[in-house]
């Protein structure tokens, strides 16, 4: 159920994010819509590509001279909680952001209800409004022991359906809008999707929201990504998600994966990603220098580069020293035994033990056969047996028990 959880609110919460995070402009190459103009939104272009590169302290400076210029307007203090959220989530064993995350929002939303009182149109009220509440609830992804499954859900419902309400009254003063197209392309594809995907809440996802439409949402973010002017990283961010996790295009999600990548070269998300894509490619050298890269960062303890990441690196980095033609077994094993480290480091709860403990002692295994350490490799194979089975790792522990893995 918290997965279901995790899920939904990957399109519930941007729905009203994707709203708002950009100043808009329309389609009318005459006219132009601005949350903010002059110096302040100069500001904001400048500190939006420092916090996707992870410049944080950076684009922290850039956001709190926003503050100082126009301290009644909430775009400063929204964009100031959105560094903080993406703090948060490149350090999830790191709580100490939630706080401060929670008081910028707190902030944006009373500047902009401040001008909602004044003129309930007002454009930068209704956006940032919108996109406050939306994120109001998007940590809960992140802190999902905070809350059982069902008031996560019920929490994170409730927020994205308010923010719906401001995205719907913006597309009515900005229609045809790339950014708009954004939040609505998210809302289309995640509302078919989630429902899809799980049927227990396709009933509560019915009830609060209308039909979505999974192909006019991709249609509608493939737009936003080649035209938006400030949703473009966001909507190809997006896609690459669903291209991999979902569709199942992983050379769609290849190919942005490596764009985001290169555009924002110290981001661990886009890293991530390239890292995941190129393994699923089957693109051994890519992988290995894209993890080698993370891993040393992670040994600089660089910011948002943590244990997570070297265990990800240790392990991927491993799988390519199998990989390689001749494979290097000591030196796979070498990695293998310390992402497994990382891992019971980070998951000392055996109820809690991921994907990646299972896959890791299954490949050391693997590993020590290739190397003809069978003693050692029957032992890794065992205790696979007694860890979750994913990825039908159980099934290939069994295999290999009866018989040695060979390259």
């Amino acid at each position: 159920m918290i997965a279901i959880a995790k899920n939904v609110w990957s399109f519930l919460s941007l729905t009203s994010l994707g709203a708002a995070m950009f100043v808009a402009a329309s389609s009318d190459a005459n006219a132009q819509w601005v949350l903010q103009a002059g110096e302040m939104d100069q500001q904001i272009h400048r500190g939006m590509p420092l916090m996707y590169n992870m410049d944080f302290a950076g684009a922290e400076r850039v956001f709190d001279s926003v503050i100082a210029e126009a301290p009644d307007h909430p775009a400063g203090y929204f964009y100031r909680a959105s560094v903080m959220f993406w703090r948060a989530i490149t350090n999830p064993d790191n709580t100490t952001y939630d706080q401060e995350y929670r008081k910028w929002l707190d902030t944006a939303i009373a500047k902009a209800d401040a001008m909602l009182d004044k003129n309930p149109k007002d454009i930068p009220g209704l956006f940032y409004k919108g996109a406050a509440i939306g994120m109001r609830a998007r940590i809960y992804e992140y802190r999902v022991s905070a809350l059982d499954a069902f008031d996560i859900v019920q929490l994170i419902l409730g927020d994205a359906k308010k923010g719906v309400d401001y995205l719907n009254q913006l597309e009515d003063i900005i229609p045809d809008n790339s950014d708009v197209l954004f939040g609505r392309g998210v809302y289309n594809y995640y509302v078919e999707s989630e429902k899809e995907q799980n049927p227990t809440l396709s009933s509560a996802i019915a009830a609060m929201f209308p039909v979505g439409n999974k192909l006019a949402g991709l249609q509608m973010l493939e737009m936003a990504a080649k035209n938006a002017v400030y949703a473009r990283i966001e909507a190809k961010f997006e896609l690459m998600h669903i291209y991999y996790a979902i569709e199942k295009r992983y050379q769609v999600a290849y190919a942005l994966a490596q764009e985001l990548a290169n555009a924002y070269p110290n981001n661990v998300q886009f890293i991530h990603y390239l890292g995941f894509c190129a393994v699923t490619e089957n693109n051994v050298p890519q992988y290995d220098s894209v993890y080698r890269v993370m891993l040393e960062r992670a040994r600089q303890r660089r910011d948002s580069y943590t244990i997570r990441q070297a265990r990800e690196a240790m392990y991927f980095i491993g799988l390519a020293q199998m990989k390689k033609a001749g494979g290097n077994m000591d030196t796979a094993v070498y990695y293998f035994y310390n992402s497994d480290l990382l891992s019971r480091t980070i998951e000392k709860d055996p109820s809690k033990f991921d994907w990646w403990l299972t896959s890791t002692e299954l490949s050391l295994g693997e590993a020590y056969d290739v190397r003809g350490n069978r003693r050692e490799a029957i032992q890794m194979y065992r205790r696979v047996l007694e860890l979750p089975d994913h990825n039908s790792a159980h099934s290939e522990a069994n295999k290999y028990l009866l018989a040695p893995y060979k390259r």
